[in-house]
């Protein structure tokens, strides 16, 4: 695998605890944060294909909405349901 240096500012204080869990783990500062920007990278990813399935279904015409407001109100009650599409 190619890699490439990437510098970055961080926080001191970030830095300071970023330095205990690589010390801990027993891995360095710049394995810590490459796993941190892999799993950024992969959630992104997963998060925009789904965002576009989501869309093409919408377009597709096989997704019927269901409200905002239905959604927060299921979401605050003890209902196992989801609320119904229209």
């Amino acid at each position: 695998m190619n890699k490439v240096v990437l510098t970055t500012e961080i926080d001191a204080s970030l830095n300071q605890a970023l330095e205990e869990i690589a010390r801990f783990d027993n891995r360095s500062r710049a394995d810590l944060a490459d796993q941190a920007i892999r799993n950024l990278v992969e959630e992104r990813v997963a998060t925009r294909e789904l965002l576009h399935h989501g869309l093409s279904l919408i377009d597709a015409g096989d997704v019927k909405a269901v409200d905002s407001a239905a959604i927060h109100d299921w979401l605050l009650s003890d209902e196992d349901d989801f609320p119904q599409g229209r």
